[in-house]
């Protein structure tokens, strides 16, 4: 190949030359730095897709966070707190006072007298504001005693 080459006048071996390097930098540009920019690219628009989707689930975290701080995380505790207060107040024990997850609490009263679960309903739906969501009683074992399982929310 190279006497080949060197039989070639000047002209025709500085074509080939050229025609050589031509074809280095088209190969070059054709199988490494073209699908780089395509691949850069495509990167491009995913990190875009990404910040989008970032920006959305930061403002459902704050949204989250505002909610738990002004109604959530407050009106739990002071169901729970409002709830105990009241219990004491009529002379009543609580058993059991079990919040969930959809803002309610559980309370359940045993062998309690029926007049003051009453008066501790009174004062749980008309002076705190709270609702009765759901209430289940039963006969306590003696004369005017009850067993009680009730659902509050706070509206």
């Amino acid at each position: 190949m190279r006497d080949w080459f060197f039989t070639l006048p000047p002209r025709d071996q500085l074509a080939l030359i050229i025609l050589g390097g031509v074809v280095i930098v088209f190969a070059s540009y054709r199988w490494a730095l073209l699908p780089a920019s395509e691949s850069r690219q495509q990167m491009a628009l995913n990190n875009a897709t990404a910040v989008q989707t970032l920006a959305r689930v930061d403002q459902k975290v704050s949204r989250l966070l505002a909610l738990r701080q002004t109604e959530g995380s407050q009106q739990s505790r002071n169901l729970s707190s409002t709830l105990s207060a009241v219990a004491q107040n009529t002379g009543l024990t609580i058993k059991r006072l079990q919040p969930n997850s959809r803002g309610e609490v559980q309370v359940r009263f045993e062998s309690v007298e029926f007049d003051a679960l009453l008066q501790w309903l009174q004062t749980v739906e008309g002076s705190e504001g709270l609702r009765i969501v759901d209430a289940s009683l039963s006969d306590g074992g003696r004369s005017g005693g009850v067993n009680a399982t009730l659902r509050v929310r706070g509206d």
